[in-house]
């Protein structure tokens, strides 16, 4: 055996054993550990944290974004609870104008209309200056909660150590396809056991944007460095889950994740489309 091939050999061998021991160790470190919290109906709502809920959307189908809303709608949350719905110039804004309207009667619901498209960061901070709440949960428009969610990342959230918390994300459309099926599979290894390691020291990497929580007073003092990315001299606004996640870690506050605050979202269901997602995802951490 040549001396390139005999190297090759033992890279792969060493690869497949430091594989084997990280994704042992991250399953013991997966390993459930929440403590039980109080029923809320044994607290007062008024002393519990108000609650803002983001729900950026851009030519979202409205049998979609009706299902989001009407998820949020129902949370048991005894506490304040206000919902923002930006509107980020969508071109179909007059097929989801029913779905807003069926909210326009609504206290808890705020209905913002942009002009144009800015892109789902700019969408929230919008809603971020509107609102006031002590928590704010960010939820993607094609995406359904359960409806004690809000509740369950609260209770996580009553730690001032913690600066942001996400849910359990499963496919909505799981049985679609087989496609839907395997990105099921890999949100429930990416969320029970890579998240839920990483909680074991209080630093989730990424509070994926589907569903995930953070503290609006830790928020505010990162708002100008979430707005004003840049990667090599250019405005940045891919990722934003990913980076606002990393900016609470440097920032010295906690990332939690809550298994059993289940978001379910909608995935693709052929290649095309989850060719296109990948491919603007790797570029995303190539920093492209």
């Amino acid at each position: 055996m040549s001396l390139l091939a005999t190297i090759s050999t033992a890279a792969v061998a060493s690869y497949a054993l430091l594989s084997s021991v990280h994704k042992s160790a991250q399953a013991l470190y997966a390993l459930r550990s929440d403590a039980s919290l109080p029923p809320y109906d044994r607290v007062d709502a008024d002393a519990l944290p108000s609650v803002d809920v983001i729900v950026p959307c851009f030519n979202e189908d409205p049998r979609t974004l009706a299902a989001c809303l009407k998820s949020i709608a129902s949370q048991d949350y005894p506490g304040r609870l206000q919902v923002y719905v930006v509107d980020d110039g969508s071109a179909n804004v007059g097929a989801v104008a029913a779905v807003h309207a069926s909210y326009a009667y609504d206290p808890r619901f705020t209905i913002i209309l942009l002009p144009s498209n800015v892109g789902k960061r700019k969408a929230q901070i919008a809603a971020i200056r509107r609102s006031f709440g002590d928590l704010v949960l960010n939820v993607d428009s094609d995406t359904e909660i359960d409806s004690d969610v809000v509740s369950k990342l609260v209770r996580k959230m009553q730690d001032p150590a913690v600066g942001a918390a996400m849910g359990q994300l499963k496919a909505s459309n799981r049985n679609d396809s087989w496609l839907t099926r395997l990105i099921d599979m890999e949100y429930w290894f990416a969320c029970n056991e890579e998240r839920a390691a990483q909680r074991r020291f209080g630093a989730v990497m990424c509070c994926c944007g589907p569903c995930a929580m953070y503290r609006r007073s830790a928020r505010l003092l990162l708002l100008e460095q979430y707005e004003t990315q840049f990667f090599r001299g250019k405005p940045s606004d891919l990722g934003e889950d990913r980076h606002l996640t990393i900016l609470m870690l440097k920032a010295g506050f906690r990332t939690e994740y809550v298994l059993d605050a289940i978001a379910a979202t909608v995935v693709p269901d052929t290649l095309l489309p989850y060719r296109r997602q990948q491919l603007r995802r790797a570029r995303l951490r190539q920093g492209r």
